[in-house]
């Protein structure tokens, strides 16, 4: 075989070899980077400080308007953020399987999972912490996503809606305590209700129904619906307990907070 074909051979071997190795580095690199994100570790929350200092932080649940009262300052994950207590948003969503203003709507609640760090085998509504540049109504819809299915929110933007349930958002403060490392949550947190408006489609008219569209994320280890009034009476209850279904005081009173507001907005003509 002549020279030049032997070494365009092996060029050709080692262009091949030179791909493979760029084709491999670059999985490993994004791997790497996909498993920083499950953990976390990515700086996807957006942080916020109070504008004007020197200045106290609001009363827990007072209205805070964020293009007044706050300035960003970059950007952290969440477990920084909460070692910290570093000011983030997030969302705490109603889903209601009608109209708020029918007969008996019923809330959707779900049981968080045994093996989650906070709050393990209690009862919650939909919240989630907002990512980087999410506005307050796409942290909304991911937590409809996430939590119940892409089918449910699908379901939702054909024939229910989504709208905030305050003007603007309230200020949540929680300490958990030297006991879980000095972490504190500082949230601003929107209300949003969901209108799955189930009376729009041919069924029997039950909440129930509705289970065939939701696909619960693996960390939701049950759900109930349960009406505006039952609600209520069991989180007064709760209050009185000393063995929470929702977690701690500060969760109710903020679960309070947006029965309060439903029960408003469905006196509202």
């Amino acid at each position: 075989m002549p020279f030049y074909q032997r070494r365009r051979g092996t060029s050709v071997r080692s262009s091949k070899r030179i791909i493979f190795l760029c084709i491999f580095t670059t999985a490993i690199v994004l791997l790497y980077y996909r498993a920083l994100l499950d953990k976390d570790v990515i700086n996807d929350m957006e942080i916020f400080e109070l504008a004007r200092r020197p200045s106290s932080y609001p009363a827990h649940l007072d209205p805070i308007n964020p293009l007044i009262e706050l300035k960003t300052s970059g950007f952290e994950n969440i477990d920084t953020t909460h070692v910290n207590g570093l000011i983030h948003a997030g969302t705490w969503i109603h889903v209601v399987d009608s109209s708020l203003k029918g007969d008996d709507p019923k809330l959707l609640l779900v049981k968080r999972g045994e093996n989650l760090v906070t709050c393990p085998g209690t009862w919650s509504l939909i919240g989630e912490h907002a990512f980087r540049n999410e506005k307050p109504l796409n942290t909304a819809r991911r937590g409809i996503k996430e939590e119940v299915g892409q089918r449910a929110l699908d379901y939702v933007d054909k024939y229910g809606s989504i709208r905030n349930m305050t003007d603007i958002p309230v200020y949540y403060e929680r300490d958990y305590g030297v006991s879980n490392g000095g972490r504190v949550d500082r949230q601003i947190t929107y209300l949003w209700l969901v209108e799955m408006n189930l009376g729009k489609i041919k069924t029997g008219g039950k909440a129930e129904e509705l289970d065939a569209l939701l696909d619960l994320d693996d960390e939701v280890a049950d759900h109930k619906w349960i009406s505006l009034s039952e609600f209520e009476d069991w989180v007064s209850r709760d209050k009185k307990s000393s063995s929470k279904a929702f977690c701690h005081d500060t969760i109710i009173s903020l679960i309070s907070l947006g029965i309060d507001r439903l029960k408003a907005m469905r006196q509202v003509k």
